[in-house]
């Protein structure tokens, strides 16, 4: 189990890595799970809320950035 939720996080933080480099930093440049080339079930299931990752209404995907120069 430990290593299932260490392979986890290190998947999220690579999606992570993916929507800063494609500039999904905020609500209205997020980006569907398509575009990031990730199963939606890791978005949802994969703690991601936990880790910094945000859904919009309309099931598009951000990581919350306190400020533009550190994201």
């Amino acid at each position: 189990m430990a290593a299932f939720l260490a392979g986890l996080a290190i998947r999220i933080e690579l999606i992570k890595k993916r929507m800063k480099e494609l500039g999904a930093i905020s609500e209205e440049t997020a980006r569907k799970p398509e575009e990031l080339s990730t199963n939606e079930w890791l978005l949802r299931r994969g703690l991601a809320d936990l880790r910094g990752i945000k859904r919009t209404k309309d099931d598009r995907y951000y990581v919350v950035c306190k400020d533009e120069k550190h994201c």
